[in-house]
């Protein structure tokens, strides 16, 4: 039969165009999802910035502290304060267990 060439050659480009389409579709995929990381990337880059904005920004000076209130002892916890502190943080550290 004279069109059996002819049939051949069409199911083959068929065949190829099917073919380039998966691979047209396969890479627009990738393509999306090369954009969502780049502007995942972007977030990220700038939340960076801020953070090391935040860090590097110079603190506020201290206050001055007086020669007398220097030498004025300091009023702080007593023994009895701190052995109860740790008391109540180790029974709830059991409770985590």
């Amino acid at each position: 039969m004279p069109g059996q060439p002819l049939l051949k050659k069409l199911d083959e480009a068929i065949e190829r165009i099917r073919f380039l389409e998966r691979e047209n579709e396969e890479t627009l995929a990738r393509a999306r999802n090369l954009e969502n990381q780049t502007k995942e990337l972007g977030r990220l880059i700038a939340l960076a910035e801020s953070k090391a904005d935040e860090i590097l920004r110079p603190a506020p000076p201290a206050p001055r502290i007086s020669a007398e209130e220097e030498s004025t002892p300091k009023a702080g916890k007593g023994l009895q304060d701190l052995l109860e502190e740790a008391a109540t943080r180790n029974l709830r550290d059991t409770k985590r267990r």
